[in-house]
């Protein structure tokens, strides 16, 4: 018994990683690393909440 899993394509994550790799070249390091955890985290608040069973 566990919660649904969300899963992140390859190609969603390097355009997620895009937007902090351009903040960070402009010298927002701490910006960046704050939008990369909100990104994830928000995506995290997607994955289904419901119980899944195991026949």
């Amino acid at each position: 018994m566990g919660k649904r899993e969300i899963t992140v394509k390859l190609s969603a994550a390097r355009s997620i990683a895009e937007v902090p790799w351009y903040i960070e070249s402009r010298g927002m390091i701490k910006t960046a690393e704050n939008f990369s955890d909100s990104v994830y985290d928000f995506i995290e608040t997607l994955a289904d909440q419901r119980k899944s069973y195991r026949l």
